[in-house]
C-alpha cells in the first residue's frame, strides 16, 4: 500500500472531462443498502459528452447492462488502481469495436467483457467514450469510481484529481440530531425511546438531561458552491468533554460491507423520513473500517450528575469545517426495563448462524449478516402455491444474502415455472427434490410465497412501416410474472444484435451495425425472447432491407 500511495503522488492525474465540474453527487454518500461508490459529475444536462481517461493505462473490462452501470468502461492503472466510467452513451470506435465483437460471438447484448492489457492502451486525457443515461441512471451525467485494483476497495476520486478542478468553499450543515437511549441500559429527556433533536439557528435547547447509555446521530449534508446539490459528509468526529469518542472518515470502503451503511445510518427513519442520521456510534455487527471509536463504541455513559459538553465537528474534503455544541445534564433516575415481547417469535443472534425451520418455511442466515440481535415476528397464511409468509412487519436489511425455501402445496403441471417471490416480486428459483423451491433474499421484510409462471412474454412491433426506411427494427416486450430474461434476434438465419432502449422496455436493432448487408430484396426476420422461468416467445416476419 505505501508503494501504491507514493506511485500515486508521482502519477500525473487528470479531469475526465473538457469543462468545469461540478457533481450532482459525491462519493460516500448514504443510501439504502449501500455508499455511493464514486462521484457524480453533471455533463450540462446533456448527453455526448467526451470522457477523458484520467490516467495512464489500459481498458482492462467494459460492462453492458440495463442496470447498475448500464455502459462502462474500466481502466487499470500502473499505480494500483482502477478508474471506472459509467452510465455511457456509447464507447470510443477501438473500444466498441472489441465488444461488438464479444457481443456477436456470445450472442448477447449484456455482459462483462474482458480485454487483454495489450487491446486498448490509454494515456490521460484521452477520449474513452461519450457520456449518457444509461442503466440506473437518473439523468445524463459521468459517474466515476476509484478502487484499489487488488482489493477492490472504494476510493474518493476528489484524492486523484488536480487540485483546483472543483471549487468548494461552503461548509456542511446540521439540522437534527437523534439521540438513541439503549432498551434497558438509558434514558434521554426522561424517555427510553430514541428522541428527535432539532437544531434551530445551529443549536439545540438547554434542557436536556440523560442518564445510562445513550448514542448519538447526527443529520447534515455537504454544499458546494454555484450547486442546489446536497452532498454526503467526509469527516465526522463526536467529543464529549473534548475527548473525541467517535470519528469517521468516507474513503477506503470495502466493498463486501457496503450494506452496512444501514447500520451506519438509521435505516428505520430513512424508511420513515427520507432523512439519514448517521449514528456516532457502532453496533456490534457493522465492521465498517471507516468508523472509530473509543471503547464503549461512541455510546456515551451518563453517569454523573454533571454536566457534559458534547460536540460535533463535520468537516468536508476541502476543509470547510462546522461545529455543534451542546450541553446534557447528567441526572439520576429510574432506567425502564427492556420490553418483554410476546407472539410467535424467534430471536437472532448477531454473531451466529441463525435459522428457521417450521412447516413449508426454511431460512438460514448465515454469521455476519446481522448489525444487531434482530426479534422476528413471524406470521403464516395460505397462499395458491405454498404457504405465505412474514418475518418482520417492516424492510429488514442483511448485509449479505440469506437462503429461503418454500414447499409447495398443490399439484404443479411443472415445477420449473416456480419462483420465490417477495411482495409479488421475482427473487428466484431453484426447485429441488422433495417439493421445495430455494432462493436468496437480502432483505427479511415482506411477505415471502411461491408464484407460478407458465405464460411466455408478449412481443410488440413499434413503427413496423417505418423498419427499412430508418433502416432500425424496434420491439416493445412485457412480461407481468417473472420477468423478461434475454432476447435474440437473427436475419436470414444470422445472428443480430438487439440492445435495449434505455429507461424502456424497448429493443433496437440498427441493422447498418449488423453483418447483414443492405441488398433491397425481402429478409426473413425472427425475434425470440425468454423470461426467468424459460418461457419463449417468437415472432417471425419479413423486412424490405
Amino acid at each position: 500500500m505505501l508503494i501504491a500511495s507514493l506511485l500515486l503522488f508521482i502519477a500525473s492525474y487528470v479531469s475526465p472531462v473538457n469543462f468545469e465540474i461540478s457533481l450532482a453527487g459525491n462519493f460516500g454518500e448514504p443510501r439504502p443498502n449501500h455508499f455511493h461508490g464514486g462521484i457524480d459529475v453533471k455533463t450540462q444536462h446533456e448527453e455526448g459528452k467526451p470522457i477523458h481517461a484520467i490516467g495512464d493505462g489500459y481498458v482492462c473490462k467494459v460492462s453492458v447492462s440495463t442496470g447498475g452501470y448500464g455502459n462502462a468502461v474500466f481502466i487499470r492503472h500502473p499505480e494500483g488502481y482502477t478508474s471506472v466510467y459509467a452510465h455511457l452513451q456509447q464507447f470510443s470506435p477501438a473500444i466498441e469495436t472489441k465488444v461488438k465483437q464479444w457481443q456477436y460471438t456470445h450472442k448477447s447484448w449484456e455482459g462483462e467483457i474482458p480485454f487483454r492489457a495489450t487491446d486498448v492502451p490509454v494515456v490521460a486525457g484521452q477520449v474513452i467514450a461519450l457520456s449518457g443515461n444509461t442503466g440506473a441512471s437518473m439523468g445524463p451525467h459521468l459517474h466515476l469510481e476509484i478502487h484499489q485494483t487488488d482489493t477492490w476497495d472504494m476510493y474518493d476520486p476528489l484524492e486523484f484529481l488536480p487540485e483546483g478542478t472543483i471549487k468548494d468553499g461552503k461548509s456542511p450543515e446540521a439540522t437534527a440530531i437523534m439521540a438513541y437511549p439503549q432498551q434497558g441500559e438509558g434514558v434521554f429527556c426522561g424517555k427510553a425511546q430514541k428522541v428527535l433533536l432539532t437544531l434551530k439557528e445551529g443549536h439545540l435547547p438547554d434542557s436536556l438531561t440523560a442518564w445510562g447509555k445513550v448514542g448519538f446521530a447526527i443529520c447534515a449534508d455537504d454544499f458546494m458552491e454555484g450547486s442546489q446539490n446536497h452532498y454526503g459528509i467526509r469527516y465526522t468526529s463526536l467529543f464529549v468533554d473534548d475527548v473525541e469518542v467517535f470519528h469517521s472518515d468516507v474513503n477506503g470502503i470495502p466493498t463486501d460491507m457496503n450494506r452496512m451503511v444501514n447500520s451506519w445510518g438509521d435505516y428505520d427513519e430513512f424508511k420513515e423520513s427520507k432523512r439519514w442520521f448517521m449514528k456516532s456510534f457502532v453496533e456490534p455487527g457493522n465492521q465498517l473500517p471507516i468508523l472509530t471509536t473509543d471503547r464503549q463504541k461512541g455510546y456515551i455513559l451518563f453517569q454523573q450528575e454533571k454536566t457534559y459538553r458534547l460536540k460535533y465537528v463535520l468537516k468536508d474534503y476541502f476543509g470547510n469545517e462546522r461545529v455543534y455544541e451542546f450541553r446534557v445534564l447528567g441526572k439520576k433516575q429510574t432506567i425502564p426495563p427492556d420490553s418483554i415481547t410476546s407472539g410467535q417469535q424467534q430471536e437472532l443472534t448477531w454473531d451466529k448462524d441463525n435459522s428457521i425451520d417450521q412447516l413449508g418455511v426454511k431460512l438460514a442466515i448465515p454469521k455476519g449478516c446481522l448489525s444487531n440481535d434482530v426479534t422476528l415476528s413471524i406470521t403464516a397464511d395460505t397462499a395458491r402455491w405454498s404457504g405465505k409468509y412474514s418475518f418482520s412487519k417492516k424492510s429488514t436489511p442483511l448485509f449479505h444474502n440469506a437462503d429461503i425455501a418454500l414447499h409447495i402445496s398443490r399439484q404443479v403441471t411443472d415445477t420449473t415455472k416456480l419462483y420465490v417471490m417477495a411482495d409479488g416480486v421475482f427473487l428466484g428459483g431453484n426447485v429441488a427434490e422433495e417439493g421445495w423451491v430455494s432462493s436468496t433474499t437480502r432483505d427479511l421484510g415482506g411477505v415471502f410465497s411461491l408464484g407460478y409462471d407458465s405464460q411466455p412474454p408478449i412481443i410488440s412491433a413499434v413503427d413496423k412501416a417505418k423498419w427499412s426506411d430508418l433502416g432500425t427494427i424496434i420491439y416493445e416486450v412485457r412480461d407481468t410474472l417473472s420477468g423478461i430474461d434475454r432476447v435474440e434476434g437473427a436475419i436470414d438465419g444470422l445472428f443480430v444484435l438487439f440492445e435495449p432502449i434505455p429507461h424502456s422496455k424497448k429493443y433496437i436493432c440498427r441493422l447498418k451495425q449488423t453483418p447483414v448487408k443492405k441488398t433491397g430484396k425481402k429478409r426473413s426476420l425472427e425475434f425470440v425472447v425468454w423470461d426467468r422461468r424459460k418461457n419463449k416467445q417468437q415472432v417471425k416476419e419479413h423486412i424490405n432491407y
